[in-house]
């Protein structure tokens, strides 16, 4: 059913300085809520590619066999698939990326998968690999976590719209789109990330702040941090709704540093950073 993008190419680093020596030189400075709110929202940085057409095919195949967890998101039907064992207490597993960048200690992020689900482990691996790229984390561990979200097309609902702002409960965020815009004879529209600073009201953005993205093709990744939400989406044709649902299906890796990594990323994202 899904056809995914071009196999990834090889990325450009991002002139970033060294995680290790930005925690160094940060360690005994004190980062007030004012300096928090400050740097909230001002990441947002693009990774084409991020996740190989390979990885997604074979991770859609599981994905398609999978119980999920429906709920409601401000009146719209969502499904979260299961894919944590389910003796798992922990939210977020430890990760560490060797000298080279290269993604290495994921013993205790392999073991919160459940069953059945390797493709779609080796798929997130390769989301979290390009992030670190992204980011030049060399020698550096940092506690991820990984799920995908399904917002289905159906006669019933024939679009998802009015998602509210919010903040995810991690220092940085990385969506991944996953399914095409168009699937067999229809599609959708829509679906692109805005990203905001938060005025003095809790999860209301300052409007002159909020800038919008587009995923150009499944495969492709956004960087952020701070207040977000999903712009409305729509299907293209409703009477082919009728013969097969469309789908859009999202990975979002999570990681959780340190509020003076943050800080400072801002700084040395330079013209990778589009916030």
């Amino acid at each position: 059913m899904y056809s995914a993008g071009p196999f990834r190419e090889d990325l450009i680093a991002a002139n970033i300085a060294n995680a290790d020596y930005i925690e160094e030189i940060l360690i005994s400075q004190k980062v007030t809520e004012s300096e928090r709110k400050n740097y909230a929202g001002k990441i947002i940085v693009k990774v084409p590619n991020a996740v190989s057409k390979l990885a997604m095919e074979k991770a859609h195949q599981e994905i398609d066999s999978l119980p999920t967890w429906k709920f409601l998101n401000n009146g719209n039907q969502m499904q979260q698939v299961n894919i944590r064992a389910e003796n798992v207490n922990r939210v977020f597993s430890t990760v560490t990326f060797d000298e080279n960048g290269k993604l290495s200690g994921t013993e205790g992020f392999d073991q919160d998968f459940a069953p059945h689900t390797e493709s779609i482990n080796e798929m997130c691996k390769e989301a979290l690999q390009s992030m670190g790229h992204q980011l030049n984390w060399k020698n550096f561990t940092v506690k991820v976590h990984c799920e995908v979200l399904r917002y289905i097309f159906t006669p019933a609902q024939q679009q998802i719209c009015n998602m509210p702002w919010h903040k995810d409960d991690s220092s940085l965020s990385m969506t991944t789109l996953l399914s095409p815009y168009v699937q067999q004879n229809n599609g959708f529209s829509g679906g692109a990330l805005s990203n905001a600073e938060e005025s003095g009201t809790k999860c209301v953005p300052v409007e002159e702040t909020i800038k919008t993205f587009e995923y150009e093709k499944p495969g492709d990744s956004i960087i952020f941090n701070g207040l977000h939400k999903v712009e409305d989406m729509h299907v293209l044709d409703v009477d082919e709704l009728t013969k097969r649902p469309v789908e859009r299906r999202l990975l979002t890796c999570f990681a959780e540093l340190s509020e003076d990594y943050v800080r400072n990323l801002v700084a040395t994202l330079g013209e990778e950073n589009l916030a």
